[in-house]
């Protein structure tokens, strides 16, 4: 990550509060090759187990 995890935190609260906490999702996990694009018709499923599945079709 360029960024270090302090970093991030601290850019996230700065004009804001979470007095439960919060998630802070970096989406570094999943980095396809350059030559990767999504096109008209594919679909983007994103699922996690307990919570459920989010399915986007890509217009």
């Amino acid at each position: 990550m360029k960024r270090s995890p302090q970093e991030l935190v601290d850019y996230l609260y700065r004009d804001q509060t979470f007095p439960f906490g919060c998630f802070l999702l970096t989406g570094t996990g999943v980095v396809p090759p350059d030559s990767f694009t999504l096109e008209k018709g594919d679909t983007v499923r994103i699922g996690i187990d307990g919570i459920g599945e989010l399915v986007n079709p890509v217009a």
